[in-house]
């Protein structure tokens, strides 16, 4: 009944003409004008930005609209579900040419977020670097006390992928310390309960977070740890766990970068030498050790049975993630390779009898491919149950028919050495592409209003509100 409804809604918003949309725009124009924009204020922008998001075309919005919605997103500050509506719709019309909006003045980092994001949509390369060294100097900056900088961790991450050479690399040295801080030493007590006035009881000591199977978690906090109220730090902590593998990318050795580094090479050379008769790690390579002692953890976590269906999700999410996070670490560091070729073992002698968890079997056959020669590993049998279980058992899940082409599609060169097993598995890898069409299409690279998570399923066979890769 509810996909039902959806489609519908969808439906209709598509079929919206100009001359409809003219007046949605007038009647948001004309809402926005007052001192005090109310709730018939978000109702009028939240149906206006399911117009403009429900098609794969661009639809244009009158000038007079569009300079209310910036308005909007500059002061005096307005509710927040206005301002996120606002936004968003501003994305969804992006590339427009003379937008005024400017992050210079803004220090709010929730306001600033909201502002860099419709920026950052217009594709400008300029204005992608001038939005990243304003994010810098919010961050650095704020006081402790000040407010959370959580908003601001995906417009540097955004950031970074559209313009690697944006940073100085002492900004990026200090992201990386900040970002090895907040995964390795989070608080482990929950947060303290709201206070409830004078005449509630006093509030008790807040006590430690648990795993999933409901034990007291006696490591250090990661996202697959569960807390009734989480503290700050904990948030960041998640929250830099969804930006840790493309940061990684983006910074490691081999990283894409537009600076001309060769007049740095001395100066590099000397700080490796100073780091190392200290003894110290520099902060690229201390967040690489506390990423993989995160990823370590979070496979440990994840043989615990979880007591709720979300929790499992997770769970396997996690485990995706925390994989190629390790294939990240071990293609920018060959150490890491052999303390973890035993955890991954084990991973898979655990997983291989496990249809719930097939999903994780793909980014272990790419570690193993890419890593098994190095490793005197052999990917063979791994590559043969994903070939064999995947398009036979599993051909009929959206999600696993993408994830396995696009397998297939990254991993071609280094497929190339197994020619049988793919002959062996013909015709069978056609059975993802007949039931699911959509997933053969090439994949577009993601903007700002529909940038995929690592949590969330990819789903390129929806074409109905201008998905990641079908949006033209």
């Amino acid at each position: 009944m509810a996909a039902a409804g959806t489609e519908r809604l969808l439906r209709q918003a598509r079929e919206v003409r100009d001359e409809e949309l003219g007046q949605f725009c007038a009647r948001a124009s004309a809402l926005l004008r007052t001192e005090e924009p109310g709730p018939e204020a978000v109702d009028a922008l939240r149906r206006l930005f399911l117009i403009v998001a429900a098609t794969k075309y661009g639809r244009k919005l009158e000038d007079e609209c569009v300079d209310l919605l910036q308005t909007a997103l500059g002061p005096p500050p307005r509710p927040e579900p206005l301002q996120l509506l606002c936004a968003a719709i501003l994305r969804e019309t992006a590339p427009r040419p003379g937008l005024s909006l400017s992050c210079d003045c803004v220090q709010s980092p929730r306001q600033l977020s909201l502002v860099a994001s419709v920026l950052l949509a217009q594709g400008d390369r300029r204005q992608v670097r001038s939005v990243g060294q304003r994010v810098f100097q919010v961050l650095e900056s704020r006081q402790p006390e000040g407010p959370s900088a959580r908003p601001l961790l995906p417009v540097v991450s955004k950031v970074a992928s559209l313009a690697p050479g944006s940073f100085r690399e002492d900004q990026a040295n200090l992201l990386s310390k900040r970002l090895a801080d907040w995964l390795r030493y989070a608080s482990v007590p929950q947060g303290p309960a709201p206070s409830g006035g004078f005449f509630t009881p006093r509030a008790r000591q807040p006590g430690p977070v648990t795993e999933v199977d409901g034990a007291v978690a006696t490591d250090f906090f990661t996202v697959l740890s569960t807390a009734q109220r989480a503290t700050e730090d904990q948030w960041l902590n998640v929250q830099a766990f969804s930006m840790l593998r493309a940061w990684l990318q983006l910074g490691g050795p081999g990283a894409p970068d537009t600076d001309d580094r060769s007049e740095q090479e001395g100066s590099s050379l000397s700080v490796l030498s100073a780091a190392a008769s200290t003894g110290r790690l520099l902060p690229p390579e201390r967040l690489r050790e506390k990423a993989f002692q995160y990823c370590q953890r979070l496979v440990e976590q994840s043989t615990r049975r979880a007591l709720r269906r979300a929790d499992a999700d997770l769970q396997k999410a996690c485990l995706v993630e925390a994989v190629l996070v390790l294939d990240v670490l071990c293609r920018q560091d060959p150490s890491f390779l052999y303390r973890t070729l035993s955890c991954l073992k084990a991973l898979q002698a655990r997983l291989n009898g496990d249809p719930a968890c097939v999903r994780v079997l793909l980014p272990l056959a790419q570690f193993f491919l890419g890593h098994g020669e190095a490793a005197a590993v052999d990917a063979e049998a791994v590559c043969r149950q994903v070939f064999g279980r995947v398009p036979a058992e599993h051909f009929h899940s959206p999600m696993l028919a993408f994830e396995f082409v696009q397998f297939c599609r990254d991993s071609l060169p280094l497929l190339g050495r197994h020619l049988g097993l793919l002959r062996r598995s013909f015709p069978g890898l056609l059975q993802p592409l007949s039931c699911w069409p959509g997933t053969a299409r090439p994949s577009r690279p993601s903007s700002w209003r529909s940038c995929p998570r690592w949590w969330t399923p990819a789903r390129p066979w929806s074409c109905c509100t201008r998905c990641w890769t079908c949006r033209v």
